[in-house]
């Protein structure tokens, strides 16, 4: 099908941060994502208007900060629950780590902290526009590529949705795109987003050899348009 990939076609570009766009768009921003390599947090370049200040942003959770409020910056401008369900992600993103600490701490060998692997998680794409055959792009609230396949998140409830926003979802489903629908009002109940996060989502720092962070000497920025 068209958009995803094949053994000949091991790349796809997905854009999002933006509600719609035009046949035949590509769009911007975008991320290319490659067959067996999962989007991480670690993973650039990020369409933030500038560079970020690294010298005042110096800790692991103010950086943390960072992407998430840009993320938030990426939503619709009236989307609550996105918003909410950031601030979810990122606190089970900040928690997570802790219930490896001994052993993150042990393999960081003194040069990291277990923190440090927080910049594994998966990243959100906000209103991914994700293609499962020839049809227009569908967008999602966010898209999580594993490296095998895409997650999408749902946040509208299943009951409110009209018969397009159906159609819409069971197409990219049967393209084998997973649909994780959440309801919004449990997302800002403390540490119950894990519950509904499926198995990709935790101990997402197994098999990741060091941390790294998207904030590195050679940061790339990708300049927004004003």
């Amino acid at each position: 099908m068209e958009g995803m990939p094949t053994p000949l076609d091991d790349t796809r570009v997905v854009p999002y941060g933006r509600a719609k766009l035009a046949p035949g768009e590509i769009g911007e921003p975008a991320v290319l994502l490659r067959r067996g390599v999962p989007l991480r947090l670690s993973d650039g370049p990020y369409p933030f208007p500038e560079p970020p200040d690294l010298i005042r942003i110096a800790g692991t959770g103010d950086r943390l900060d960072l992407l998430r409020e840009h993320l938030q910056s990426l939503c619709g401008l009236w989307d609550r629950p996105a918003r909410l369900f950031l601030d979810a992600y990122f606190r089970f993103i900040a928690a997570a780590p802790a219930a490896d600490a001994a052993a993150l701490a042990a393999r960081g060998g003194g040069l990291f902290q277990p923190a440090d692997w927080s910049f594994a998680a998966l990243r959100p794409l906000p209103q991914a526009q994700l293609t499962g055959d020839a049809a227009p792009p569908v967008r999602c609230d966010f898209a999580f590529w594993t490296g095998d396949g895409l997650i999408a998140i749902e946040l509208a409830a299943a009951a409110s949705q009209r018969k397009q926003r159906r159609d819409e979802l069971a197409r990219l489903a049967a393209a084998g795109i997973v649909i994780v629908e959440l309801a919004a009002a449990e997302l800002p109940q403390e540490g119950r987003l894990a519950q509904f996060l499926p198995a990709p989502f935790q101990r997402f720092w197994a098999g990741v050899a060091l941390p790294a962070s998207p904030f590195g000497p050679d940061l790339d920025v990708i300049r927004v348009a004003d």
